[in-house]
């Protein structure tokens, strides 16, 4: 195995870690600020696939314009799951919201089969496909995009969660519900507010599977698997955490492909993974209780 493949699968991977951190970050969000492990992100992602697919052939639009009008969607559609299902379940426990989540799941799954059937799709444009080389490297167009969307995204989350007064009520709900509520902050709003915004940011990840690779209805499940490897590997609702975790597993990917095959890519990357949690259980940016 020569130093300049091992060069090439990391690159790849490390590009790649860009698409997975957008993909985690909604789950992030949503653990970072409620504890609630989100079972259900998979098909919030599946979701703006399909409904990226379907209105940027309608319209013939460009699939990234489609995505502006599905964020829209799911951002309403996320407020009104945690105003309506979420916050009720949530005050009974955390383990009746997982179990609801995990419900939710399984009817989105039943629903997408029922319309969409099992037919394999994906979100093709003149763009998609296409490779650049840089220094005898190839990589696909799409990473790069990936990559570049990962920045700005994480960028702004995490200066709208540190620099707005919407954002310094969401960290006060996280810290302390009871005294944020007496300070006349609307905790159960804030909550739904961060679920539409989790369920926004899942469209734009959504989207990017859908043109990176492709999807059916069960494509949510390996998907949330990953976030929540990456959200681990982060630091348990950290958000730059999440980019991190997320490159970190890209990289340990690509360089796993580049030695054993891309069929044992993920092996490679989840083995690397349990290594780098024994040595810092807590994750990379996580706090050791």
């Amino acid at each position: 195995m020569s130093f300049y493949t091992l060069t090439g699968g990391a690159l790849n991977g490390l590009l790649l870690g860009g698409l997975y951190a957008i993909t985690a970050l909604g789950f992030s969000m949503i653990f970072g600020v409620m504890g609630l492990m989100n079972v259900v992100h998979g098909e919030l992602l599946v979701s703006g696939a399909y409904l990226c697919f379907f209105i940027s052939r309608a319209l013939g639009i460009d699939p990234f314009l489609a995505t502006v009008m599905v964020a829209v969607v799911l951002f309403a559609l996320g407020y009104l799951l945690q105003l309506s299902v979420f916050n009720p379940v949530m005050e009974r426990g955390i383990e009746p919201a997982l179990l609801t989540a995990f419900g939710l799941s399984i009817i989105a799954q039943s629903l997408f089969l029922f319309y969409w059937t099992t037919n394999t799709r994906s979100i093709n444009t003149a763009y998609s496909q296409v490779g650049i080389k840089v220094l005898g490297i190839d990589f696909p167009v799409m990473y790069l995009i990936s990559f570049g969307l990962s920045l700005v995204l994480i960028a702004g989350v995490h200066l709208f969660m540190t620099r707005t007064y919407l954002g310094k009520a969401i960290r006060a709900a996280t810290q302390d519900p009871d005294t944020a509520q007496v300070m006349g902050v609307n905790v159960k709003r804030v909550y739904a507010f961060t679920y539409g915004v989790a369920a926004a940011i899942a469209a734009m990840g959504g989207t990017l599977i859908g043109m990176v690779f492709s999807f059916v209805p069960s494509s949510g499940i390996p998907w949330m698997t990953k976030g929540f490897v990456i959200v681990v590997l982060g630091g348990m609702g950290s958000i730059v955490g999440t980019l991190a975790g997320a490159l970190l597993l890209g990289v340990f990917e690509g360089i796993g492909g580049a030695v054993m095959g891309t069929g044992y890519r993920d092996l490679i990357g989840l083995v690397i993974v349990l290594v780098v949690l024994v040595a810092r259980p807590a994750g990379l940016f996580g706090r050791p209780s």
